[in-house]
C-alpha cells in the first residue's frame, strides 16, 4: 500500500468517525422527554387488554 493510499484511508476513517459523532449528538433527546414517553407507553400497554 502506498503512502498516498494510506493517508486517504486514515483521512476517510477520521471523517466517518467525526460524521458519526456529529450525527449522534443531534439525535440525543433530553432525559425528561424520554422518561415521559416511556411512562406514556407503559400506561398505554397496561390499559389495553
Amino acid at each position: 500500500m502506498t503512502m498516498k493510499k494510506m493517508i486517504w484511508l486514515v483521512g476517510g476513517m477520521a471523517a466517518s468517525v467525526v460524521g458519526f459523532l456529529v450525527w449522534n449528538s443531534r439525535r440525543i433527546e433530553p432525559v425528561e422527554d424520554l422518561a415521559h414517553r416511556l411512562e406514556e407507553a407503559w400506561a398505554d400497554h397496561h390499559t389495553v387488554v
